[in-house]
């Protein structure tokens, strides 16, 4: 009577390392799988980042062109350019 017990001892000592080695197994898949989607994600921040240090750079140019159309030098600069206005005090030499 002792046989049985010895098998069943043995087949209950292989199963549970069958059931560990499966649990590894399945563990160590999960893990990769979470390492790539970190990758992924963190690839994902970069561009981001990167993007958004873009939109800033753009946003105080934006905002340093309106302080600039604010000034009077713009405005002078614009109706000399577009306008072609002068001031009372300055000489016009125009080519022939």
């Amino acid at each position: 009577m002792e046989r049985p017990r010895k098998r069943r001892a043995v087949n209950g000592r292989i199963s549970f390392v069958i059931v560990v080695l499966f649990l590894i197994v399945v563990m160590s898949i999960a893990m990769i799988l979470l390492v790539r989607k970190d990758l992924n994600l963190k690839q994902v921040e970069a561009k981001k980042r990167a993007e958004l240090e873009q939109q800033e750079q753009i946003a105080q140019e934006l905002d340093d062109k309106e302080r600039y159309t604010k000034t009077s030098e713009y405005v002078e600069n614009t109706a000399k350019n577009k306008l072609g206005l002068v001031k009372e005090d300055e000489i016009i030499y125009r080519e022939k």
